[in-house]
């Protein structure tokens, strides 16, 4: 068991309307300045390996003049799920981590913010069902060692490895914990919901694709996601 800083999810809130207008303008208004810049907690994590990521992928990350925030919307194109991972997605529906519906051309928003207090960012997730709006949030920060470590809602939490590859940037779970104020124990493998892989892959310097898969590894695929996303950009008076 580790000893952490506690982890209060609605510590640092997402400022504005985060599930507003997510098919609308893709232009947004100015806001006051972020503390640091998104692509800080990236360049800690690669190291060297920061230089290896596609320019378009740095950019991505970069936060502009008059942005507190980085906000990124598109369609899901697919959103999948098996029957084993409903019945998983509706047990940990509390944490609201993944949604369990099957769907297509899901309107889509992610938002991400830094951190107001030390390197890391807030990250929020909208899906726009037919039915439901299906919104998470969790927290990304720094551990030991360079691993970024994801605190999810319900005490659910993940390690991440990044890695480069041409054109992409993919974020691989390196095993999972349990967090609760300022403790973090970790999961034994068995207990694991299994191999989560998202990767970004960029099309131009607008543009770039989703997809996200989670694998068990005696169950097999449990979840599935693809879209295609670009990044707002503020609106210059």
């Amino acid at each position: 068991m580790e000893l952490l800083h506690p982890i209060d999810l609605s510590a640092d809130r997402v400022d504005g309307a985060a599930v507003d207008n997510i098919a609308g303008s893709r232009d947004k208004t100015r806001c006051d300045p972020a503390v640091h810049d998104l692509s800080a907690l990236l360049r800690a994590a690669l190291g060297e390996r920061w230089d290896l990521l596609h320019p378009h992928i740095q950019a991505r990350f970069a936060l502009g003049a008059g942005e507190a925030q980085a906000e990124y919307v598109g369609n899901m194109h697919q959103v999948r799920c098996t029957w084993l991972g409903g019945v998983f997605a509706r047990l940990i529906r509390y944490a609201r981590v993944l949604p369990h519906h099957n769907a297509d051309n899901v309107p889509f928003r992610f938002d991400v913010q830094p951190l107001r207090r030390g390197l890391g960012w807030i990250k929020t997730r909208t899906y726009h069902f037919v039915d439901e709006v299906f919104s998470f949030r969790s927290r990304m920060t720094l551990g030991e060692g360079g691993e970024l470590l994801e605190h999810f809602g319900g005490g659910l939490g993940m390690r991440v490895r990044l890695e480069v590859l041409p054109n992409r940037l993919v974020f691989v779970d390196n095993g999972y914990f349990l967090h609760w104020r300022g403790l973090r124990l970790p999961l034994p493998r068995m207990c694991w919901p299994g191999r989560f892989v998202l990767v970004h892959r960029d099309l131009d310097a607008e543009h770039f694709e989703v997809s996200i898969d989670v694998v068990h590894p005696w169950l097999g695929p449990l979840f599935h996601q693809d879209g295609s996303f670009e990044r707002m950009q503020v609106k210059r008076d």
